[in-house]
């Protein structure tokens, strides 16, 4: 016997949906059902060993694909993000979202080269030239510009997609605008603590590459890419706030 635990997310957010109904199907046809609760989550205890499909249903939302788990032992912090069922289609705001997207892109490429001429890096034997600042208070500017960036191009990569999927509702730029209003300062945060640890990662073959988030070049790149995973990056701070507050989940 095992237990299969996990959340019920709304699909492209952290919004947890409460009173979801949670179906574990085994594969004799047996079907256990639960409700998520006021957190969003759910628990199946004393599932029997064996090939289990756990699907979850909401009265707004499509059910998500079956999430096949082998049941060996307990599974815990299983993710089931539900896609809402309705919205209001608002395609003609939606593309010009998009649009404003691209402007916004392409103002702060001019605006990062036009500052870095302005403002070069002197490069010690060189003349000046163009280059990352690596040097207070223009360190942190450089990191809010290349988060900045990561989320305008999350935004553009997915505010095309829902176009194209005829997806695009309204009520999603609200979202939108939250996430580039406040990725980039989250980029900060997890950047500054980043800066004082170094990540360690196995490559295909056995071989190990350290990275060093003291080295710049490296902190530049993985601040283009925390930006462009907001809720990632949230999660990540979320969780960061509570080891140092001493905060635990209920």
């Amino acid at each position: 016997m095992a237990s299969v635990s996990g959340t019920v997310f709304r699909y492209g957010s952290a919004e947890r949906i409460v009173s979801a109904t949670v179906k574990a199907i085994g594969s004799d046809g047996t079907i256990i059902q639960t409700l998520s609760d006021d957190n969003g989550d759910f628990i199946f205890t004393n599932l029997n060993t064996g090939k289990w499909s756990i699907v979850a249903l909401h009265e707004d939302s499509f059910p998500n694909p079956p999430v096949l788990l082998d049941v060996m032992a307990d599974i815990n912090k299983i993710q089931i993000k539900l896609q809402r069922l309705a919205g209001q289609e608002d395609f003609a705001s939606g593309y010009k979202f998009f649009n404003w997207m691209l402007v916004a892109m392409g103002s702060l490429i001019v605006a990062y080269i036009v500052l870095h001429l302005i403002f070069p890096l002197r490069v010690v034997g060189s003349p000046l030239s163009f280059a990352q600042w690596d040097s207070d208070p223009w360190r942190l500017l450089e990191i809010f510009m290349w988060g900045l960036g990561g989320i305008l191009v999350n935004k553009i990569i997915t505010s095309g997609w829902y176009l194209r999927s005829q997806k695009f509702y309204r009520e999603g730029i609200v979202m939108h605008i939250a996430h580039l209003v406040t990725t980039p300062f989250l980029v900060l945060v997890a950047v500054i603590l980043l800066s004082l640890a170094s990540l360690k990662i196995t490559l295909t073959g056995g071989s190990e590459v350290t990275l060093d988030f003291s080295n710049y070049p490296i902190l530049i790149a993985v601040s283009f890419l925390l930006g462009s995973s907001p809720w990632p990056l949230w999660n990540f701070i979320e969780r960061s706030a509570k080891n140092i507050t001493g905060q635990t989940d209920k």
